[in-house]
């Protein structure tokens, strides 16, 4: 059996060409799986055509390009498209907090009561406690 340096280096590269074989992407299947579709307004018809082929992971994966919901809200959306059924509303936005809400959270957060605003914005937004608490932390 030959040794030296040449011989290592030959087992290395087959060892790479190897991996390589083994790792690669599957031949026939498109990269770009989540191409809007222009003629469904942003590719909405695209996740709906999707979820019903049962390829969930693929329309979950866009519907979250599209709107930027979390990962969880999007498969939930999924599944209920995939039933048939309307995808749940999402939880108010900052955007749709009431002036009033804001105000107080801010007060409280001001006067060293984050514990109170954060609980605050969660009654009103139905935001997880990471969301609210990154909320309060930008006031």
């Amino acid at each position: 059996m030959p040794e030296g340096p040449q011989f290592v280096l030959l087992a290395v590269i087959v060892m790479l060409l190897l991996l390589l074989f083994v790792f690669r992407r599957p031949a026939g299947r498109p990269r770009d799986l989540v191409a809007p579709d222009p003629a469904t307004r942003g590719g909405q018809g695209e996740v709906l055509r999707l979820a019903r082929a049962g390829r969930t992971v693929e329309a979950v994966k866009l519907l979250r390009e599209q709107t930027g919901l979390p990962l969880l809200e999007a498969k939930q959306a999924v599944d209920a498209l995939r039933a048939g059924g309307v995808p749940p509303a999402r939880p108010a936005g900052p955007a749709d907090l009431d002036d009033g809400v804001r105000a107080e959270a801010t007060r409280l957060t001001h006067r060293g009561k984050k514990i109170h605003a954060v609980k605050l914005v969660r009654d009103h937004t139905g935001w997880s406690l990471a969301e609210a608490k990154r909320y309060v932390d930008r006031l």
